[in-house]
């Protein structure tokens, strides 16, 4: 079973998700202390996005809100491989999904350090109930 972890002391976790199907697109994420605690939860809607797409757009959300309040050394896990291994530079996301990335690798150099991890779905569900508060928001 997968199960979310407390980041390392003096460091915060960012977990990121986006969706996507026909009607609408979603993106959100959660920062938490090393002791589990809410920092930051955002959701918002999107218009004519991938999947992938919206993705990146939680990604860079969430690196946006975590550089904002002064984080310095983030953990980020987030259920799209394809995102992560882009982000790591072991494959490539589309022309699209890697302008976004593009800009979230320029707030990454604003970090002290940081890691990145894909994870399964269900070491990720705070999403779930996100995603929901998403749909209803126009913007974020």
């Amino acid at each position: 079973m997968t199960k979310w972890k407390d980041p390392s002391p003096s460091w915060h976790k960012l977990n990121f998700d986006g969706a996507a199907n026909n009607n609408w697109q979603v993106r959100g994420g959660v920062v938490r202390d090393h002791q589990g605690g809410l920092i930051a939860a955002y959701a918002g809607s999107l218009r004519n996005h991938t999947v992938n797409e919206a993705e990146g757009m939680a990604l860079l959300w969430g690196m946006k809100f975590a550089i904002a309040i002064g984080i310095r050394q983030l953990e980020i896990e987030g259920d799209s491989k394809i995102i992560v291994e882009a982000i790591s530079g072991r494959s490539a996301a589309g022309w699209k999904v890697e302008a976004i990335l593009r800009d979230v690798r320029m707030l990454l150099a604003d970090l002290d350090s940081f890691t990145i991890l894909h994870i399964y779905k269900e070491g990720n569900v705070v999403f779930d109930s996100m995603a929901i508060v998403g749909m209803l928001q126009e913007g974020l």
